[in-house]
């Protein structure tokens, strides 16, 4: 059984045919790994359904903050 390593980055390139995903783990080790463009677009949907909408959202803001910039009555 492999060991779960702790993620410090990811890389992306695109190269002739399809893309290239560099993973590096805290322990300095790299994974390159080839990807079809489908491929990537199924590992974009199981992303987006394992974070849902709430990465599209940032910190919560309060009220002060959702006002910052907004024009003053004179």
């Amino acid at each position: 059984m492999t060991l779960t390593k702790k993620l410090a980055r990811v890389l992306t390139d695109k190269t002739e045919g399809s893309y290239r995903l560099t993973f590096e783990s805290v322990d300095g080790e790299i994974y390159r790994i080839l990807a079809t463009e489908n491929q990537v677009n199924d590992l974009i949907d199981e992303l987006d359904e394992l974070v849902g909408d709430d990465a599209d959202k940032g910190p919560e803001l309060t009220e002060e903050e959702e006002h910052v910039g907004e024009e003053q009555p004179s």
